[in-house]
């Protein structure tokens, strides 16, 4: 029996897998992994510009090296959501916020949409977050208010995402903020920080603000520690508002369960499936080699992708420690961009260009992502829990959520202003305790619904266990001092 065929009353029983490529059958590799490079690298991408040059080069400016055991832990944490959730999509062949709507006892998906109503609210924080900071350092460079130029960008990169307009500005894109970064590590030799500092800065502690920020920047201190690194850990490697929307774009990759033709019939099945059932995965050894095979695409992009965030965001940690503490500069209000360009300018002073455009590039992509990224979010969301709506597919939510997104972030552009106000909220809601949730529930949810041999390994549960309980943790502390 073909595996890409129609459903047939034996398949109802036994769901099977589309063959593996052959690269995958075997120990994942380097070579395997960036093969399947894909979904990981646009929330790599996105996080270059708000998680790593700017919350990564604020934490170095205003704690030092202190905090450098923090972004670690950070991406560590948000890699073992992304597989978790990615890997479940790929192997069931259904999003985990598909399950959600049947598998927890109540009205028939509150926590699908518990959990993705946080989300959504969250997303035009990023969209006007992120449109005023470019704004503001446009608006230094030329001329006129960082609230103009903010509506502007976020106007174009929705008419461009719309139309799908962006292909030869994408790939200018990744040459320019590539020579970027290999600037910017070519910067943190040039700078020489102090690396003993930087290695005891891996050990888990307690910062504190450097003792110059209360007397040059007194708002920053205002603001609880706690609350200041949790919208650091929030920011670094997104949060549920990306990765409800990351999964969905698993269906374009067509790995695993999602790889066969017929995903309406498939989507419709296992929509039946009630919260008592096992989803009918066939355990067959061919079929579970399969599955294992196949979950080797997701874990290949978790890890290429996390690892560059937390590359990425350590080296900008570390010249904020080195460069912008030394000068008592802080990444702030209107300046959220402006002092990181003293990182290039370290190595030679006509790299302030380069940083410029590539501080562009980087944040227009970003904002050109979101669009469709957060479209997903939203279906993801919806789906499940309205028949309408998965009937009539993404497309159809498309419209809305755009006109959502415009509407909620440049509202916010123009009432509040600020990045860090704007995102705050957002980072600690989604970032740290929805995300810890989602850890927690998706191991729940692989007991209750997979067979053994489907579910993650043991060292894989306790990776995700773990990382659930601490985002947990941090989210409730960072939740009490958001509202306290």
């Amino acid at each position: 029996m073909s595996t890409e065929q129609r459903l047939t009353p034996d398949d109802l029983d036994a769901l099977t897998y589309p063959d593996p490529p052959e690269r995958l059958r075997k120990r994942l590799t380097v070579a395997a992994a960036v093969a399947v490079l894909g979904p990981g690298a646009i929330v790599a991408s996105a996080n270059i510009g708000s998680g790593e040059m700017i919350f990564a080069s604020r934490g170095g400016a205003v704690f030092g090296y202190a905090l450098i055991w923090a972004f670690a832990v950070s991406a560590v944490a948000k890699a073992a959501l992304a597989y978790s959730f990615n890997r479940y999509t790929v192997v069931t062949g259904e999003h985990p916020m598909a399950r959600w709507a049947v598998l927890f006892r109540g009205p028939r998906g509150w926590f699908t949409l518990l959990m993705g109503v946080v989300s959504i609210l969250a997303v035009p924080s990023w969209v006007g977050g992120l449109g005023i900071s470019i704004g503001d350092l446009m608006g230094t460079i030329f001329t006129g208010s960082g609230a103009l130029w903010a509506t502007g960008l976020i106007v174009l990169s929705g008419i461009l995402s719309w139309f799908g307009g962006y292909a030869r500005l994408e790939k200018a894109q990744t040459v320019i903020v590539g020579f970027m970064l290999l600037a910017i590590a070519v910067s943190v030799v040039v700078l020489q920080p102090d690396w003993l500092a930087a290695l005891a800065g891996l050990v888990p502690n307690v910062p504190e603000y450097n003792a110059w920020v209360g007397e040059a920047y007194p708002a920053v201190t205002e603001r609880p520690v706690w609350l200041e690194v949790a919208t650091y850990l929030g920011a670094v490697g997104g949060g549920t508002y990306d990765y409800i929307g990351y999964a969905g774009m698993m269906r374009e990759k067509r790995w695993g369960m999602l790889g066969r033709r017929d995903q309406v019939a498939l989507g419709e099945r296992l929509a039946r499936v009630s919260h008592t059932e096992r989803l009918p995965l066939s355990t067959d050894a061919e079929q579970v080699a399969r599955a294992k095979a196949w979950s080797r695409a997701p874990l290949g992009d978790t890890v290429l992708s996390f690892a560059a965030i937390a590359v990425f965001a350590t080296m900008f940690m570390l010249n904020g420690a080195s460069l912008l503490a030394a000068e008592q500069l802080i990444p702030d209000e209107n300046d959220t961009l402006t002092f990181q360009a003293q990182f290039l300018t370290a190595v030679h002073p006509t790299l302030e260009y380069l940083y410029y455009v590539a501080v562009f590039f980087a944040f227009f992509g970003s904002l050109y992502a979101f669009w469709e990224l957060y479209t997903y979010t939203a279906f993801e969301t919806l789906a499940p829990v309205f028949t309408k709506v998965r009937l009539a597919g993404q497309r159809r939510v498309r419209p809305w959520m755009y006109l959502y997104i415009l509407v909620a972030s440049l509202a916010l552009v123009w009432t509040v202003g600020e990045l860090v106000i704007i995102v705050t909220p957002a980072s600690v809601l989604g970032g740290l305790l929805t995300s810890g949730l989602f850890c927690l529930a998706i191991l729940w949810t692989e007991k209750k619904v997979l067979p053994e041999s489907h579910r993650l390994t043991r060292p894989g549960r306790w990776w995700v266990l773990l990382s659930g309980i601490l985002l947990t943790f941090l989210g409730v502390v960072s939740t009490w001092e958001l509202l306290a």
